[in-house]
Parts: C-alpha cells; sequence; structure tokens
C-alpha cells in the first residue's frame, strides 16, 4: 500500500486520519485548508463547478506534491455533482502530470474498498470502526453540546462540506458560539451515517412529510434535509436559521424559495450565506453579527413588548 492522500472535513479530520493509521497506512493530510490550496484548486477547476469541488481538488494536488500515491475520494448518488468529483478530478490530474491511484467510497462499495486498501482483516476493520463512531460522537459533543445555555438558538441548514469544514465557512459556529448564541447544526457526520444506513426514519417524521408536500420529486445533496430541519427550527422556538451553501450548488439553491416560505410560515428568520472563493472573513463577519444582533433585538421585543 502507498501513501494516502486524504482531505479535511472539519473537526473529524483527525479522526480519519487516526483511522486509516490505526490499520497501517501512511497518511497525508492538510493541517487546515489554507488560501494557498483554495487557490491550486480554483486554478485547475472550471468557474462555476461548486467551492467544495475546487476546495478538494487543491487538497488533491497538496498531497500529491507531499507523497501521496493514493487518493481518497467520496462519491454518492441522485442529482448533485457530488458524484461526478471523483471522474472530473482524476482526469484534472493526470493532465496535470500526476500519478496516483484514485480510490472512491461509497455506500455500495464502502467495507470492500476499505479491505482493499487497507488490507485489514474483517475483524480488525469492525474494531477500528467502532473506535471511530465512539470518537465521532465525542467530537461532536466537545464542538457542538457545550452552549446549550445560552439563550439565543440558531440552527444551520445547507450544503454538508460547507457546513462541516470550518476552515471555508470562516468558522462559523465558533463565531456564534463566541458571542453567546447556542448553535445546532442539522447535519453532523452522526447525523449522515444515520441517513445512510437508514436509521434515521423516524427523526423528524412530521417535518420530512411536510417537506415533500413541498417538493414531490428528489432532490441531489442535502437538499431536501435543508427543507425539513427549517421547519423543524421552526416549530421548536429557535431564534433564526442560517443557511449555507456553496455558490451554484444546484440542490441549495433549488430549495431557496422553499426554505424561504417556511421560514415565513414559522416567523422565523432566515439568512443565507453563498460561500465561494471571492468571499472575505471581515464582510462575512459583518453580516454575521448584524443578522445576531437583528435576533436579539427580536427576542427582547417578544419578550417585553411596547418598550
Amino acid at each position: 500500500m502507498g501513501v494516502i492522500g486524504l482531505p479535511r472535513l472539519g473537526i473529524y479530520s483527525p479522526v480519519f486520519k487516526g483511522f486509516f493509521e490505526s490499520l497501517g497506512c501512511q497518511v497525508v493530510q492538510p493541517s487546515k485548508v489554507s488560501q494557498e490550496i483554495i487557490k491550486l484548486g480554483v486554478m485547475n477547476s472550471s468557474d462555476m463547478i461548486c467551492f467544495p469541488y475546487k476546495v478538494t481538488l487543491g487538497q488533491e494536488i497538496w498531497c500529491l506534491e507531499h507523497g501521496a500515491t493514493d487518493l481518497i475520494m467520496f462519491s454518492t448518488h441522485g442529482r448533485c455533482r457530488f458524484k461526478h468529483y471523483h471522474q472530473l478530478q482524476e482526469q484534472t490530474l493526470r493532465n496535470l502530470g500526476y500519478q496516483f491511484k484514485m480510490r472512491t467510497f461509497s455506500g455500495k462499495n464502502f467495507l470492500p474498498e476499505l479491505i482493499r486498501i487497507t488490507g485489514a482483516s474483517p475483524t480488525n476493520l469492525i474494531k477500528a470502526m467502532l473506535r471511530v463512531l465512539s470518537q465521532v460522537g465525542e467530537v461532536e459533543h466537545k464542538a457542538y453540546d457545550g452552549t446549550r445555555q445560552h439563550p439565543l438558538r440558531i440552527g444551520i441548514v445547507g450544503e454538508i462540506y460547507t457546513i462541516l469544514e470550518d476552515s471555508i465557512n470562516f468558522d462559523i459556529v465558533r463565531k456564534l458560539q463566541k458571542i453567546g448564541v447556542h448553535v445546532d447544526v442539522s447535519i453532523k457526520l452522526s447525523d449522515f451515517i444515520r441517513k445512510e444506513f437508514k436509521l434515521d426514519y423516524f427523526r423528524k417524521r412530521a417535518e420530512k412529510k411536510e417537506a415533500r408536500q413541498l417538493l414531490r420529486e428528489p432532490i441531489g445533496g442535502h437538499g431536501f434535509c435543508s427543507i425539513y430541519n427549517t421547519a423543524w427550527y421552526g416549530k421548536h422556538g429557535f431564534d433564526g436559521v442560517i443557511h449555507l451553501l456553496p455558490l451554484s450548488c444546484m440542490p441549495e439553491s433549488t430549495i431557496e424559495c422553499l426554505t424561504d416560505q417556511l421560514a415565513e410560515k414559522y416567523n422565523i428568520p432566515i439568512y443565507r450565506f453563498p460561500i465561494d472563493e471571492n468571499n472575505f472573513e471581515a464582510g462575512f463577519n459583518t453580516r454575521l453579527e448584524t443578522f445576531v444582533s437583528m435576533l436579539k433585538r427580536k427576542k427582547r421585543n417578544e419578550a417585553h413588548p411596547g418598550n
């Protein structure tokens, strides 16, 4: 087995790296998604391809330049460009002159591909996966559960990579926590795992039913999740919703009008942050602080009408 090049996924990055290393693999992974990495991806991508594509392509180039011989990329199904990432990125990287193996994971080939890559026995693999599941729960608890006492509550919906990779969303969760907000992230890795293994059937059933009435045809990515989670936050007394999406993301831009409709129905303010390589942190911070200030005023006025 060669050297694995592994893209980041926010707070879960060390967990994934440790997982492969525990199975005897040598792994290279960026310590963060820097502006230099983003520029590498942007330079070698079409202008209108989604931002996560550019970010992961830049990381793949970084990994190959730091000794990777095998690249890990995930695939999906449905109407989302993510299912084409590995094919387009592999062709781009080969055109740039890199020699490597592209290892693609999906829900269908996950275990067989892991055994092929790592050479681990099924028993050792299952043990390692159980450790990872425990670690995922630990990092989520540490990152998200420490601010439940904050009076202001904001839910975050949107595209999963843009939500989870703090290097591209300007560490929005921590910024909100620092200014006194309890943040509920609607799509954590544990949620994604439950969904992939069909373990979320009974969760938020009423909201899913409501979302299906608004959008009868399937949609790719996590657009459907954004719809029903917006409804759930509205029904459960949250003060606001933030919709994070990569600029030009087909599923998330398709459902914008539906999340706006639900926000109006449940009287919950929603603020949309489209993100790409042209965003700057100073402007992002200003908009975020303005939205939080507006929510705090709204909450005070509702608690003390007429004052």
